[in-house]
């Protein structure tokens, strides 16, 4: 296993991830990434000793050749890149910022291509920004 997958959400005031394979499904928590990626992995250890010896997925896993590859939703986004600025992301995608704020905080939920439009902004600010060089 090189790329495993983890989706991100936010729940309960905690994050939560979910890995999707065939059998077991793992779901980590924790209050940052990197937690759920330690719980993910003694969920990993535990499950390997006791109901997974003989899973052909989990029980050969390598952590140091893992490359995570994480998805969000937007409330665990928001969470965890919070230095985001909703308005210039509002104003890109051209949908109203307390719109955006309510997606933020999980009052509202968006459509798949609401949030379509959202990531493809938030892709194109990163392109933007990997482009800037600064001087001294």
């Amino acid at each position: 296993m090189k790329k495993l997958e983890i989706i991100i959400e936010k729940n309960d005031g905690i994050l939560w991830g979910r890995v999707e394979t065939k059998g077991w499904m793992p779901t980590p928590y924790g209050n940052t990434v990197d937690e759920v990626i330690e719980n993910l992995k003694e969920l990993v250890s535990d499950y390997v000793i006791h109901e997974g010896k003989n899973d052909k997925i989990w029980n050969k896993i390598d952590w140091s050749k893992v490359e995570f590859d994480f998805k969000y939703d937007l409330v665990a986004f928001f969470e965890t890149f919070n230095y985001l600025n909703l308005s210039a992301i509002s104003g890109k995608i051209g949908i109203n910022r307390t719109l955006l704020n309510h997606y933020k905080t999980g009052l509202k939920f968006p459509s798949a291509k609401q949030a379509q439009k959202i990531e493809d902004a938030i892709h194109e600010l990163a392109n933007e920004l990997g482009k800037i060089k600064l001087v001294a």
